[in-house]
């Protein structure tokens, strides 16, 4: 599968890019300017172009065409590149279609880590305990790490652990063996009009979701069924940590 990420050096899609690579698929991409992140990508071989015109990006469809043209919430519906990519009849797709593609193409049980606050911390100590204990794990993490790259595909593992971002519904995408929601406090207005929205759209991921781990404080405003929840207390496991 031959796949173009637009805006390849972004702390979102570089990670998702350097995951691709490693799963066997053909990478291509474009950015305004080079990067840390750009450059690591080049020396792995990955073609990028620093003009987002849509000359690299047609020039390379014509030789092969693309499967997938893969954006960013925050490339405008105008943007050069994308216009062009529907002109062409590639499928276009935000990130999160793309990681759950390779989730189900690579047969991947997915860990996901939601929730508003503790998402990046959580995921990141996830990952870091599969490494303490030996055992392959695929991730993709929303920030620089450490112990390793911020996006990994191994081909021995049968988990992937992910970040999941419930800004613009991203996280409806998955359907996790696993999630864990670190917290549910109101937020993004923009994609959700009221809390009631806001509390809908986790209700919905927990319900797509094999099994859950959750605050009980925050699972009592929810309607949840078809899931098997661990439920944690606050004041419990305050009292645990005060005794």
């Amino acid at each position: 599968m031959r796949i173009y990420f637009s805006g390849i050096g972004g702390v979102g899609i570089g990670p998702l890019a350097e995951i691709a690579l490693d799963a066997g698929y053909s990478v291509y991409g474009s950015d305004r300017e080079p990067s840390v992140m750009t450059r690591s990508l080049q020396n792995r071989g990955v073609n990028i172009s620093f003009d987002q015109s849509g000359d690299f990006l047609q020039t390379e469809h014509k030789k092969s065409p693309f499967d997938w043209f893969v954006y960013t919430s925050a490339l405008p519906d105008n943007h050069p590149e994308l216009t062009l990519a529907k002109q062409l009849g590639i499928k276009t797709g935000k990130r999160d279609e793309l990681i759950a593609k390779i989730i189900s193409d690579k047969n991947l049980k997915l860990i996901a880590i939601a929730g508003t606050h503790g998402k990046t911390t959580t995921t990141g100590m996830l990952v870091w305990a599969f490494h303490q204990l030996n055992i392959p794990v695929s991730y993709s993490i929303g920030s620089t790490i450490q112990f390793g790259p911020s996006g990994r595909f191994d081909k021995d593992s049968q988990f992937f652990v992910y970040e999941c971002d419930e800004f613009d519904k991203n996280f409806l995408h998955f359907y996790p063996w696993l999630s864990i929601i670190t917290s549910i406090d109101y937020d993004h207005p923009d994609t959700y009009p009221s809390k009631i929205d806001y509390t809908n759209a986790f209700g919905q991921f927990i319900n797509q979701s094999k099994h859950c781990i959750m605050y009980k404080d925050d699972f009592d405003n929810l309607n949840i069924k078809d899931t098997v929840l661990d439920l944690i207390d606050k004041n419990e496991h305050k009292n645990k940590i005060n005794s």
